[in-house]
């Protein structure tokens, strides 16, 4: 399956030299800038989760005036601010036999990707897979946990199997799964606990709750979570979520540092309002307090609007 991998960022990166590295026919697709002329020169070099070391030739792309139409799946794996402006620029390459899959952190990515190029197969899942960078070009597999996927309009379930096959082969353990919205949310419940604590403690995800005082906030905002889904009448992939998410937090994912941990510390825009701050938003919908997410939201807003002046 001819695959373009939209982003080349630690997620982009880990997607990409997985599947090369398993003999798939991928293109990486990102603006261009350091990273993706240093993989470009040098391919992603990559420490697997077992500390082996691995440099990976990757055809890149920086051009949307140079893709053509022939991909049979793109991965959509830019942050969340970004889809719009991401897929309107390639949409040209786009047509019903494609598959458009958001592998994305937050809600509200189908629903842009559907908007924006109604024409395609649509799907949206949630990874346990994490990166960290640790350089141009360079990072290192973190987390192992499940990837699971859907397709809205896959009838016979056929290319969701093959694709879960295909990332399963390349070492991104991957399941099909038939509730959509049920994946979406119970990826965002991870992001939820971690991703602005790690930010604000500046730690990795399993060291922000190593202490009482972390794993507590975990817990309040996972609690909070809970409550906006029950109300969305979602049906979670856990049967208990703050114990699970903790234990995800505590083995599969603790030497990963957060995407939103690296925004900070790259002094970039973060996805906090499609994590914390859409649990807010839903909150506010359904008439249920979620003080834990709103600080968080707002902490972030805080550091985001204030790079300059931030003690070094």
């Amino acid at each position: 399956m001819k695959t373009l991998i939209l982003g080349a960022g630690a997620m982009g990166c880990l997607f990409g030299a997985k599947l090369k590295q398993a003999g798939y026919d991928v293109t990486l697709f990102n603006r261009e800038n350091t990273v993706i002329k240093q993989i470009e020169s040098h391919g992603i070099e990559l420490t697997s989760s077992d500390e082996k070391e691995y440099t990976i030739q990757i055809p890149v792309c920086y051009r949307e005036s140079e893709l053509k139409k022939e991909y049979e799946l793109i991965i959509v794996l830019v942050k969340a601010f970004a889809t719009e402006q991401v897929l309107s620029e390639i949409k040209h390459i786009i047509d019903e036999n494609t598959i458009v899959l958001s592998l994305q952190n937050g809600v509200g990515n189908l629903e842009i990707i559907q908007e924006v190029i109604p024409q395609a197969i649509h799907g949206i899942g949630g990874t346990g897979s994490g990166a960290s960078v640790l350089g141009p070009g360079q990072i290192a597999h973190r987390a192992t946990g499940k990837t699971n996927i859907g397709l809205m309009n896959d009838i016979t379930g056929k290319k969701a199997e093959a694709i879960s096959k295909m990332l399963t082969n390349a070492g991104i353990e991957t399941a099909v799964s038939s509730n959509v919205q049920s994946v979406i949310w119970s990826k965002l419940l991870i992001n939820v606990a971690f991703n602005s604590l790690t930010a604000v403690t500046k730690l990795k995800n399993g060291d922000a709750i190593l202490t009482k005082d972390g794993e507590k906030i975990a817990t309040k905002l996972i609690e909070e979570a809970v409550n906006v889904a029950k109300a969305e009448k979602i049906e979670l992939l856990y049967n208990h979520p703050v114990k699970e998410i903790l234990a995800i937090g505590h083995k599969q994912i603790a030497r990963n540092q957060s995407s939103m941990l690296t925004d900070i510390l790259n002094e970039r825009k973060t996805e906090i309002e499609v994590i914390n701050g859409a649990i807010a938003v839903y909150g506010k919908r359904h008439g249920i307090s979620t003080p834990y997410n709103e600080m968080m939201t707002e902490l972030i807003h805080i550091i985001e609007k204030s790079y300059n002046i931030q003690v070094k």
